[in-house]
């Protein structure tokens, strides 16, 4: 395409550069970096920055991996042991109460965790199963150090017997670290844990310490009842002492006063308690005596049958006689209805029957006597028991006072007896009690070898990996987005631009498609028709910046645009932000614009650089001839497109405001820094070209 290029007025080509405006401080700029953001915005940071999280996920996982599949596996073995606060009652008297108090239970389940982990119990489960000469547990193995100290000179390792308390101090320390002594709330049951290489060896150090437990308890009751039982045997010594003593006093003061005792009471105490009785007895005998002689009496005086008296009828004589008589008199009536009164058989009848009435009257009249010399000796009996009771109660006033002195060496004599059967008693149930164990402590679950590893938990360390590694991720990303904020949302970008977002293209360009180059059409006629609703002339001169790390997306899209423009016929002209010579070097008339620029054959699109940046406009002529070769350019072509680059960086754009009509601001979310856009909304309005609208390129899979 060959075209007639307009030549413009000439400039002074001595004028200075402009400064940079970097340093520079403008008030009234859009606002500065936004650090506020939504759920998407956190969804796009966490998207833009995935490889970062992948990369820190990923030195989560590979070590926790490694680790899984190469550590030495640990097994775990549990053994339960349940302790009832109240011990058995193996003895009536125990020397340990079996009564705890309400809250004493738990106290003491706490305390039989303290021993499960004391010292004493260890060290002996240690010596049960040899954990002394364990390399994983005492015994330090014959590593490459060992032997290399055993061939040098000097420096040849202790032996195995003179390292025998380290040995022990160290499986000592290894076997706490892998052991557990827990209590679940609410229960006395105590659990025991233990953790090694050997499922085998865990069940068979868990048990050990279990045994242990148990052994050291019955042996601690034991030493307590042995020393308690030494503690009574001293003391029955000094005990026994006392009671000989006080039983020596008690003889010698009977001897003294002649207290003498027979079956354990005095034999003066025991004289007047049988004289008292008998003398009760005395008088009762009297009493019955005179009672029976005096109804004797009265019956031998009566008319009536002296046979008939109760003592009469008791005698085996009278009996005898009386069964006499009433044969007699029987036969006596019989013979009177046959025989008559004078007939000698009836004399005869009547004779013996007179006889042994006699006689009846004769055993009564001895029995009577034998009455009255009874009760004549009760009587004298009384009299004498009477005279001897008299004569001992004065020999028991006499002795009064010794017998106080006796019974109060007497209570000695019982008291110190007593307390010494009781120590004594106590000293043999103590004894026999040592070879008792009356604890109610025993083992309810006895560890087996367990048949899955309880270490390394592959899926609980890769899970915990990949939870660490992506909030490790996430957070370092988001941290990094915090110092160092980019745009995220199209309110972002009209916030810090104080511009509308006009438009959204898919980038980078090589993904562009039908759409995407008509959303560059209608980019064009929007910028287009916002210049036509102003003054000058048709043409659009259209200023594309972008962030001084987007400058490449800025090239890109002036491209875009120029190629959409000519695709519809409009004459383009686009220049770039290149030294040399170029643009300002047409606007002074040093060159011409054929020559400085470069029209592409194929498409007519005419490229030229910025030139070199020398101070323009100085005074009014000057500014007159900018704006006339200015209106020269804008009439040869449709559409000129300004690179803008970074404004803060190439501030030679200000003395060109007379050509630029629109200022579009290229951005791209997830890339662009807030900071830089903010920087660059401050520089267009220190140029006063105020950006009129902003372009975000997202960015797609094959994109930067």
């Amino acid at each position: 395409m060959n075209q007639q290029w307009p030549r413009v007025a000439q400039l002074d080509r001595h004028s200075e550069p402009p400064r940079r405006l970097a340093s520079i401080g403008f008030e009234g700029a859009a606002a500065g970096p936004e650090t506020t953001a939504e759920v998407a915005d956190l969804l796009r940071i966490l998207s833009r920055r995935r490889r970062a999280i992948l990369a820190t996920l990923a030195l989560f996982v590979v070590p926790a991996l490694l680790y899984s599949f190469l550590a030495t596996p640990l097994y775990t073995a549990v053994s339960q042991i349940l302790v009832d606060p109240r011990d058995r009652q193996a003895v009536t008297n125990d020397m340990n109460a079996s009564a705890v108090a309400p809250d004493g239970g738990v106290a003491q389940a706490e305390s039989q965790v303290r021993v499960i982990e004391s010292d004493t119990v260890l060290l002996r489960a240690i010596a049960e199963v040899g954990l002394e000469a364990d390399p994983e547990f005492g015994s330090p193995p014959d590593g490459l150090a060992r032997r290399l100290l055993s061939v040098l000179p000097g420096l040849s390792p202790a032996p195995r017997d003179a390292t025998d308390s380290t040995s022990k101090a160290r499986a000592l320390r290894n076997l706490r670290r892998r052991l557990a002594v827990k209590r679940a709330d609410k229960v006395f049951v105590i659990d025991i844990v233990f953790t090694a290489t050997s499922p085998e060896k865990a069940a068979r150090i868990v048990n050990a310490i279990a045994k242990a437990y148990l052994a050291d308890q019955a042996e601690a009751r034991f030493e307590a009842a042995k020393r308690a039982s030494a503690e009574l045997a001293g003391r029955l010594d000094t005990l026994r002492a006392d009671v000989n003593a006080a039983e020596t006093r008690l003889e010698t003061f009977k001897a003294q006063h002649g207290l003498i005792a027979s079956s354990g009471q005095l034999v003066g105490e025991q004289q007047l308690t049988d004289h008292n009785a008998r003398l009760v007895a005395a008088r009762n005998r009297i009493a019955e005596t005179k009672s029976r002689l005096q109804s004797l009496r009265e019956a031998r005086g009566q008319i009536l049958d002296p046979g008939a008296t109760p003592e009469a009828i008791g005698s085996a004589v009278i009996e005898r006689l009386r069964a006499q008589y009433a044969e007699l008199t029987s036969r006596e009536a019989e013979l009177r209805t046959q025989l008559g009164p004078s007939h000698p058989a009836m004399v005869a009848i009547r004779t013996q029957r007179a006889e042994v009435q006699r006689l009846i009257g004769a055993e009564t009249g001895r029995i009577i006597q034998a009455a009255e010399v009874e009760y004549r000796r009760a009587v004298e009996n009384e009299r004498l028991l009477a005279a001897s009771l008299d004569r001992l109660q004065a020999q028991s006033v006499e002795r009064g006072q010794a017998n106080v002195q006796l019974r109060e060496l007497e209570r000695e004599v019982e008291a110190s007896r007593s307390v010494y059967n009781t120590f004594l008693l106590r000293s043999r149930e103590i004894g026999e009690q040592g070879r008792v164990d009356p604890t109610s402590a025993r083992v309810i679950t006895w560890a087996r070898p367990p048949d899955e590893r309880s270490w390394p938990l592959r899926l609980l360390i890769i899970g915990a990996a990949l939870a660490g590694g992506l909030g490790g991720g996430a957070g370092l990303a988001l941290t990094r987005e915090y110092l160092r904020p980019t745009l995220l949302s199209r309110r972002q970008a009209e916030s810090l631009l104080d511009a509308p977002v006009i438009a959204t293209l898919v980038w980078p360009p090589a993904l562009l498609g039908r759409a995407g180059r008509a959303r560059a059409a209608f980019l064009l006629d929007s910028l287009l028709e916002r210049r036509e609703h102003g003054r000058g002339p048709a043409s659009l001169g259209l200023l594309v910046s972008a962030t001084e790390g987007d400058t490449a997306d800025g090239r890109a899209v002036i491209e875009l645009l120029a190629d959409v423009a000519q695709m519809r016929g409009d004459r383009v002209l686009v220049v770039l932000a290149r030294p040399g010579h170029g643009f300002l070097d047409v606007l002074r008339g040093e060159e011409g614009l054929e020559r400085a620029g470069r029209e592409d054959p194929g498409t007519g699109v005419m490229r030229i650089g910025i030139g070199e940046g020398r101070r323009l406009g100085r005074d009014a002529a000057e500014r007159d001839g900018l704006r006339r070769a200015l209106a020269d350019i804008r009439r040869c072509f449709d559409l000129v497109l300004f690179e803008g680059g970074a404004l803060s960086e190439s501030p030679w754009h200000g003395p060109l405001a007379a050509a630029i009509d629109q200022h579009l601001a290229v951005a791209r979310p997830g890339t662009t820094l807030q900071a830089d856009l903010a920087e660059l909304g401050k520089a267009a309005d220190a140029l006063r070209l105020p950006v009129s609208g902003a372009l975000l390129l997202e960015s797609r899979k094959g994109g930067r």
